[in-house]
C-alpha cells in the first residue's frame, strides 16, 4: 500500500510539473520564426504512450529508439516521460530519471523530430528543460546530468546553463531555480 502511495504521488508531481510547464512557455517564452510568432499556446507536454510511440514512428532516421521507455516506466516510477507535441504533431521526446535521493535527476534520453521542420524545431531542449526543472523543483532535486550527451548537442545545452563539472558530467545546478 505505502509503494502504491507513492506511485501515486509521483503520477500526481509528474502531471503538475507537465502543467505548471505549459503555463511557463505560454509566460515566458515568444518564439520567433522566420517572419511569424509561434503560438505556444498550441504545445502540449504529455506523457510518452502509444499515440506518442505511434507518432515516433513516423520519424524519419532518429537517433534513440523510444519503444522500450514503456518498460522503463514500469520499472521506474519516479522518472519523467514527456512526449512534446505541437497540435497533433510530435517535436520531441524526452525520459529522465532522479536518483534515489531525489538529489539529481539525470536526462537518459532527449530528442526532437530529426527529419522534419516542425514548428519547434530548435527548442526542444528548452521547451524540455522547463518541464525537467517543473519536476526538480517538486521532487526537491538540485541537480540536472544530461547523460551520455551528444557531442553536437553540448553546446545547446551549455546555452541553458550546463557545464561541465569534475568528473566530467554536464551538469546544472537547480539551486536558485525561479518559476
Amino acid at each position: 500500500m505505502p509503494r502504491e502511495r507513492a506511485y501515486l504521488r509521483y503520477q500526481l508531481y509528474k502531471s503538475q510539473a507537465r502543467k505548471q510547464a505549459v503555463s511557463s512557455v505560454v509566460q515566458l517564452l515568444r518564439v520567433e520564426t522566420d517572419s511569424a510568432a509561434v503560438d505556444l499556446s498550441n504545445v502540449r507536454f504529455e506523457p510518452i504512450d502509444m499515440q506518442a510511440l505511434t507518432a515516433f514512428d513516423q520519424w524519419e532516421d532518429p537517433h534513440f529508439s523510444w519503444h522500450e521507455v514503456i518498460e522503463w516506466k514500469a520499472r521506474e516510477p519516479l522518472a519523467l516521460d514527456l512526449a512534446i507535441w505541437f497540435n497533433s504533431e510530435l517535436c520531441g521526446l524526452c525520459f529522465a530519471n532522479p536518483n534515489n535521493s531525489r538529489q539529481r535527476i539525470r536526462i537518459v534520453r532527449l530528442e526532437g523530430n530529426p527529419g522534419s521542420a516542425h514548428p519547434l524545431k530548435g527548442r526542444i531542449a528548452t521547451l524540455t528543460m522547463i518541464v525537467v526543472e517543473q519536476y526538480a523543483q517538486v521532487i526537491g532535486a538540485g541537480l540536472l546530468e544530461i547523460q551520455e550527451p551528444r557531442a553536437g548537442a553540448v553546446s545547446i545545452y551549455r546555452q541553458l546553463g550546463f557545464e561541465f563539472d569534475r568528473e566530467g558530467r554536464l551538469v546544472k545546478t537547480l539551486e536558485n531555480l525561479v518559476f
